[in-house]
């Protein structure tokens, strides 16, 4: 009789020793939010390289 082996696959991205990004929920208007998402995929990661960008340019406190 042949066994049968069974391993789970894991899927997606690795998982990392320490988190690079959070998950989070964030209220926005809508005429905005339509106009990011509007610039096609990866409009996500757009917001974040905007937000990033503004907070170069902010003085630190």
């Amino acid at each position: 009789m042949q066994e049968v082996v069974t391993a789970k696959v894991r899927r997606g991205r690795p998982p990392y020793e320490k988190p690079v990004k959070q998950m989070v929920s964030l209220r926005m208007d809508i005429d905005v939010l339509e106009g990011l998402r509007a610039t096609g995929k990866g409009w996500q990661t757009r917001i974040n390289a905007i937000m990033r960008d503004w907070l170069k340019e902010q003085p630190p406190s």
